[in-house]
């Protein structure tokens, strides 16, 4: 068993100023998925595109906007995304208060 807290790890900034942890990695041992929490600050953006691999969003804290293809979404806390592999995706904070949310990818995917 491994138990963190957000409080306890580093956080990297991304181009666009968001900010990331990696909370279950692969250096810990897990065996199929990782854990990220991101927060975007207000105004701010995730940079546009697709990967190969799924993502799982689940939305902690604030509002903001998943904005795919042909189709936009509003998000609040509580609120779910599947993300398929190759989904075109990006994440717009639109609101006045951060928008935060966990994202869970397949194990060495992204870094």
């Amino acid at each position: 068993m491994y138990i963190t807290n957000i409080k306890k790890q580093p956080y990297a900034k991304t181009s666009h100023g968001n900010r990331i942890w990696w909370l279950l990695r692969r250096e810990i041992g897990v065996p199929n998925y990782e854990m990220r929490y991101f927060e975007i600050p207000p105004g701010n953006v995730t940079s546009p595109g697709s990967h190969p691999w799924e993502h799982e969003i689940f939305v902690g804290k604030g509002k903001g906007i998943v904005k795919g293809s042909n189709e936009e979404h509003t998000l609040a806390a509580g609120d779910t995304v599947y993300i398929a592999p190759n989904e075109y995706h990006q994440f717009i904070n639109d609101d006045e208060v951060t928008f935060g949310f966990i994202c869970v990818i397949p194990k060495g995917y992204e870094r």
